[in-house]
C-alpha cells in the first residue's frame, strides 16, 4: 500500500510541477463544448436535446482522459525508464496502472467542474439529481478501467499508439451515444454499444435529466465494467510476459 501510494503521489505532484497544465485542464473543454452547442442551436435543437448532448460529452471527457492517462501513460513510464524499474520491483504493474486511475479521476473531477462552469456560462440547463450524477460519473469511470488496461497492454506490445489511441476514443464516443442515443443508429452500430461501458453511463446520466430511474444501466455499466477489467488485466498480463521474453522493456 506504501508504493501505491507512493505512486499516487507522484502522480498529482505533476501539477505542481506544472501548474499551467491546470489552467489548460480549465479551458480547453470550453474549445471542445462550444462547437456541438453551437451546431446544436443552429440546427434549432431545444434546451433538453442540448442538455443530453452537454452529458455525453461530459461523460466521454472521462473516457479520453483514462484512455490517455492510463492506457498511453505506461509509455511514459518506458521512455523515463521507470518501467524497467518497477518490473525488477515487488511493485506490481497494477500498482503503476492503477496509481494512474486514481489520478485520471482527481484530474477528471477538476475538468468536469470546468465543464460544467463552461455548460452554465453557455446557458445550458444541466437540470440533475448532482450526488446521484456524480455516482454515475465516477462508475462510468470505473466501467471504463477495463478498456484503459486493455489499451496499456497493446501499448506494451507496439509501444506507438497514440493514433489508434485517438481513433479509438472518438469511434468508442459516436458509438455509445455522445451526441445522439445509440437507438436512433443503424443496428449494427447499437450491438456494438451494447458492449461500450460509457453508453450505459451515458444513457443512466440522461434518464437522471428526464427524471427517470437508472437502475438497468447501472447495473450493466458495472457487469460490462468488471467483464472488460477481467479481459484487460489478461491482456496486461500477457503482454507483460512477451515482453519480458523478447527483452524489448527498454524500447519504446
Amino acid at each position: 500500500m506504501r508504493g501505491f501510494l507512493a505512486l499516487v503521489r507522484k502522480e498529482l505532484l505533476i501539477f505542481r510541477a506544472y501548474p499551467l497544465d491546470l489552467v489548460n485542464l480549465a479551458l480547453s473543454p470550453g474549445l471542445l463544448v462550444a462547437p456541438y452547442l453551437v451546431v446544436a442551436r443552429l440546427f434549432g435543437a431545444g434546451p433538453d436535446f442540448q442538455s443530453q448532448v452537454a452529458v455525453g460529452l461530459l461523460l466521454w471527457y472521462w473516457l479520453s482522459t483514462l484512455f490517455w492517462e492510463v492506457g498511453h501513460g505506461i509509455s511514459e513510464e518506458m521512455e523515463e525508464g521507470v518501467l524497467e524499474q518497477v518490473l525488477v520491483t515487488p511493485t506490481s504493474l497494477l500498482a503503476v496502472l492503477g496509481a494512474k486511475a486514481v489520478g485520471a479521476m482527481v484530474t477528471n473531477a477538476y475538468i468536469s467542474a470546468g465543464i460544467v462552469g463552461w455548460l452554465f456560462a453557455f446557458g445550458i440547463p444541466l437540470p440533475l439529481p448532482w450526488p446521484a450524477f456524480v455516482g454515475v460519473m465516477l462508475l462510468t469511470g470505473l466501467g471504463l478501467g477495463g478498456f484503459c488496461m486493455a489499451y496499456a497492454g497493446l501499448v506494451l506490445l507496439v509501444k506507438r499508439a497514440e493514433n489508434l489511441g485517438a481513433g479509438t476514443q472518438t469511434v468508442l464516443g459516436a458509438l455509445a451515444g455522445m451526441t445522439v442515443p445509440p437507438q436512433v443508429l443503424p443496428q449494427a452500430a447499437w450491438i456494438i454499444s451494447r458492449v461500450i461501458p460509457l453508453s450505459y453511463g451515458i444513457e443512466a446520466a440522461r434518464r437522471l435529466l428526464g427524471g427517470e430511474r437508472v437502475g438497468d444501466p447501472l447495473l450493466w455499466l458495472v457487469l460490462s465494467g468488471a467483464a472488460y477489467g477481467v479481459a484487460g488485466w489478461a491482456l496486461l498480463q500477457r503482454a507483460q510476459r512477451r515482453m519480458r521474453t523478447a527483452g524489448t522493456t527498454g524500447e519504446f
